[in-house]
């Protein structure tokens, strides 16, 4: 069956009746992961009443309505019938996609709805969070906008949304180690998007990267047919038990980085109650081996594209791992290595060996910056003198942070001085340079 490029009417009013179903599907697996901003389980049933409300407005649609008029429609409904903080959040992505429809939705119309989506919701939200929804949706609206047709953006949005959601306890410890509600039910809602495109059949230009979705022990009792869902549970993960009990039930255990869809399975086959999930330990292979203490901005993403986990100052680690305080935290422990700058932590991020023992690895950063010469410079037209103090100890590399608002020539300094040198910008940085040499 061939993938739509266009969407029109019919099949947003086909879209928008899907991921009714599925919203409702899964609220419970939704409401179990409900535990910001309180925990009070009803994410999932609100974003399954408000997408109802939504699609009961379409009563009221023509036929052959445009997409414009489907949307609008959706989200009058979605508005009147919009409940807690996800239903209102629900309504303004449907409202996103109202703005940007027309007679149909293509790839550019769609990327444009999630960014504007996204502004809609940051907007309504009175204190921004990041590791929820908002974030999820900035993901796959960013990510959207590098591609251009519809199959690609939907894709692509989707799976950015997976790998944000994934990130999601890491950025907020509010979660306790579950990805965020709200942004696990904006990925059903793009999902549907995605299968609404070829009736289920996943587009060729899709990412085959691995599930980045967490690593869940998921547990329930079932009435039903056990044989036929061990078939069906059986590709879905590991450690898979099905036992029955002597009322004609059985006790469900399995892990699975696709719990939506175990649980979508076992309400579809037979009647799943007592559910509960749980979030499992990951390997060292599948998490960052490094956590650095950072402050917000492009210091954030320098360390991020190194191979390290960020958290922001003021947090503690949420697991076991190599930690780089950075100066910005004070933290103990065998496997915190002492990095008073920031300048420290990327010369010890950049030693670090995976294939180490975590403590091995550990020493040999620690050994980086203990050889290493640091300084601050608050004028920056004493940058070179700086450096060449330290120069004299010995060195090759000369590793500059530099706040946004400082204006230096690395190519003149790098000539100057006659050794290598790397220049970063440094938002938030309290300084005017940071210097590092090795």
């Amino acid at each position: 069956m061939a993938l739509l490029r266009e969407i029109d009417g019919p099949a947003l009013a086909d879209w928008a009746r899907r991921a009714a179903s599925q919203l409702a599907e899964r609220s419970p697996e939704i409401n179990r992961l409900n535990v910001f901003p309180i925990p009070d389980s009803d994410t999932g049933s609100n974003m399954a009443h408000t997408m109802a409300s939504a699609v009961s407005a379409l009563a009221e649609v023509p036929r052959d309505a445009t997409a414009a008029q489907v949307a609008t429609a959706l989200t009058s409904g979605a508005v009147a019938g919009a409940r807690g903080n996800s239903g209102m959040v629900l309504s303004q992505v449907l409202r996103g996609l109202a703005e940007a429809a027309g007679r149909t939705l293509g790839g550019p119309a769609v990327t444009a709805a999630l960014a504007r989506a996204h502004d809609l919701v940051r907007a309504a939200i009175a204190r921004p969070v990041e590791g929820t929804v908002l974030t999820v949706l900035g993901s796959a609206a960013e990510e959207a906008a590098n591609h251009e047709s519809l199959p690609e953006v939907v894709g692509a949005a989707v799976e950015a949304a997976r790998r944000a959601l994934a990130r999601t306890p890491a950025q907020l410890p509010a979660l306790k180690g579950v990805v965020d509600a709200g942004g696990q039910g904006l990925v059903v809602l793009l999902e549907a998007l995605r299968e609404s495109l070829g009736a289920g059949e996943a587009a060729p230009e899709e990412s085959h990267a691995p599930p980045a979705e967490p690593h869940l022990e998921v547990m329930f009792s079932y009435r039903g047919d056990a044989e036929r869902l061990r078939r069906e549970l059986g590709p879905l993960g590991t450690s898979l038990v099905i036992a029955p009990d002597a009322q004609d039930a059985a006790s469900v255990h399995i892990h699975s980085r696709r719990s939506g869809e175990v649980i979508e399975r076992a309400f579809a086959l037979g009647k799943a109650t007592r559910l509960r999930l749980e979030v499992l330990p990951e390997t060292p292979e599948e998490r960052p081996g490094v956590i650095t203490v950072v402050p917000r901005g492009s210091m954030e993403r320098l360390f991020r594209d190194a191979g390290a986990e960020v958290i922001a100052p003021g947090t503690r680690p949420q697991r076991e791992a190599i930690v780089l305080p950075n100066g910005l935290s004070r933290l103990e422990g065998p496997t915190v290595v002492p990095t008073t700058r920031l300048v420290e932590g990327i010369a010890a991020l950049a030693v670090y060996d995976p294939d180490l023992p975590a403590e091995q690895a550990a020493q040999v950063m620690r050994e980086t910056i203990a050889s290493m010469h640091t300084a601050e410079v608050t004028d920056p037209r004493l940058l070179e003198r700086a450096c060449r103090d330290l120069l004299r100890h010995g060195g090759e590399l000369v590793t500059l942070l530099v706040r946004p608002d400082v204006e230096i020539d690395a190519a003149a300094l790098r000539r100057a001085l006659g050794v290598e040198l790397m220049a970063y910008r440094a938002d938030n940085l309290p300084v005017a340079v940071e210097i590092g040499v090795e």
